[in-house]
């Protein structure tokens, strides 16, 4: 019979929130920018991709300082 390995609640949890941070940003850069490119057209959906990948950058930026810190403090 084979052992089963231990459960790791933070090694759950960081995968999980790394999944539905990449599903939320799949989900707008192809819901967002597919409505706005049905609405508005090619030149101003190229606009939207571009603000989407500055707000993406912002945030990958947010989340490296708080893995810094984390880092830091010792966790």
């Amino acid at each position: 019979m084979r052992r089963r390995s231990n459960f790791d609640a933070r090694r759950f949890a960081r995968s999980t929130e790394g999944r539905l941070v990449v599903a939320f940003f799949l989900l707008l850069y192809l819901v967002g920018g597919g409505l706005i490119w049905g609405f508005y057209g090619r030149a101003a959906a190229l606009l939207g991709v571009a603000c989407i990948t500055g707000g993406l950058f912002f945030f990958l930026l947010l989340y490296a300082i708080m893995l810094l810190i984390g880092y830091w403090a010792g966790e």
